[in-house]
Protein backbone atom coordinates (compact mmCIF):
# COMPACT_ATOMS: atom_id res chain seq x y z
CA UNK A 1 0.00 0.00 0.00
CA UNK A 2 2.81 2.42 0.78
CA UNK A 3 4.16 1.90 -2.74
CA UNK A 4 1.08 3.66 -4.06
CA UNK A 5 1.31 6.58 -1.64
CA UNK A 6 4.34 8.52 -2.79
CA UNK A 7 5.11 12.12 -3.62
CA UNK A 8 5.56 11.36 -7.31
CA UNK A 9 2.13 9.72 -7.50
CA UNK A 10 0.63 12.65 -5.58
CA UNK A 11 2.07 15.19 -8.04
CA UNK A 12 0.96 13.03 -10.95
CA UNK A 13 -2.60 13.01 -9.56
CA UNK A 14 -2.49 16.78 -9.04
CA UNK A 15 -1.40 17.20 -12.67
CA UNK A 16 -4.27 15.06 -13.90
CA UNK A 17 -6.78 17.03 -11.80
CA UNK A 18 -5.43 20.36 -13.09
CA UNK A 19 -5.53 19.13 -16.70
CA UNK A 20 -9.11 17.94 -16.24
CA UNK A 21 -10.13 21.27 -14.74
CA UNK A 22 -8.46 23.15 -17.59
CA UNK A 23 -10.34 21.02 -20.09
CA UNK A 24 -13.66 21.80 -18.43
CA UNK A 25 -12.89 25.51 -18.33
CA UNK A 26 -11.76 25.51 -21.97
CA UNK A 27 -14.93 23.81 -23.14
CA UNK A 28 -17.06 26.29 -21.22
CA UNK A 29 -15.25 29.34 -22.60
CA UNK A 30 -14.85 28.00 -26.13
CA UNK A 31 -17.07 30.67 -27.71
CA UNK A 32 -15.21 33.49 -25.97
CA UNK A 33 -11.84 32.15 -27.09
CA UNK A 34 -13.15 31.84 -30.66
CA UNK A 35 -14.36 35.46 -30.65
CA UNK A 36 -11.07 36.74 -29.20
CA UNK A 37 -9.18 34.89 -31.96
CA UNK A 38 -11.38 36.62 -34.53
CA UNK A 39 -10.56 40.02 -33.00
CA UNK A 40 -6.84 39.25 -33.11
CA UNK A 41 -7.13 38.15 -36.73
CA UNK A 42 -9.04 41.32 -37.61
CA UNK A 43 -6.43 43.49 -35.90
CA UNK A 44 -3.66 41.72 -37.75
CA UNK A 45 -5.37 42.30 -41.07
CA UNK A 46 -6.10 45.93 -40.23
CA UNK A 47 -2.51 46.76 -39.34
CA UNK A 48 -0.92 45.04 -42.38
CA UNK A 49 -0.52 48.39 -44.14
CA UNK A 50 0.54 50.22 -40.98
CA UNK A 51 -2.58 52.40 -40.80
CA UNK A 52 -6.05 51.97 -39.40
CA UNK A 53 -8.87 53.61 -41.34
CA UNK A 54 -12.46 54.22 -40.25
CA UNK A 55 -13.87 51.09 -41.89
CA UNK A 56 -11.28 48.88 -40.20
CA UNK A 57 -12.00 50.51 -36.83
CA UNK A 58 -15.71 49.79 -37.24
CA UNK A 59 -15.00 46.16 -38.12
CA UNK A 60 -12.77 45.76 -35.05
CA UNK A 61 -15.40 47.35 -32.81
CA UNK A 62 -18.00 44.94 -34.22
CA UNK A 63 -15.72 42.03 -33.34
CA UNK A 64 -15.18 43.43 -29.82
CA UNK A 65 -18.94 43.68 -29.34
CA UNK A 66 -19.21 40.03 -30.41
CA UNK A 67 -16.73 39.14 -27.64
CA UNK A 68 -18.80 41.10 -25.12
CA UNK A 69 -21.95 39.35 -26.35
CA UNK A 70 -20.27 35.94 -25.88
CA UNK A 71 -19.27 36.88 -22.31
CA UNK A 72 -22.79 38.06 -21.45
CA UNK A 73 -24.31 35.01 -23.10
CA UNK A 74 -22.10 32.74 -21.01
CA UNK A 75 -23.39 34.28 -17.80
CA UNK A 76 -27.06 35.00 -18.50
CA UNK A 77 -28.04 33.30 -21.80
CA UNK A 78 -30.12 36.25 -23.07
CA UNK A 79 -29.05 36.28 -26.72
Amino acid sequence: MMDWLSWSNFFYLVGIVIAGGATLVASRYKNIVKEVKEVAKELELAYEDGKLDKEEKEQIMKQCLDVLKAIINLKWKIF
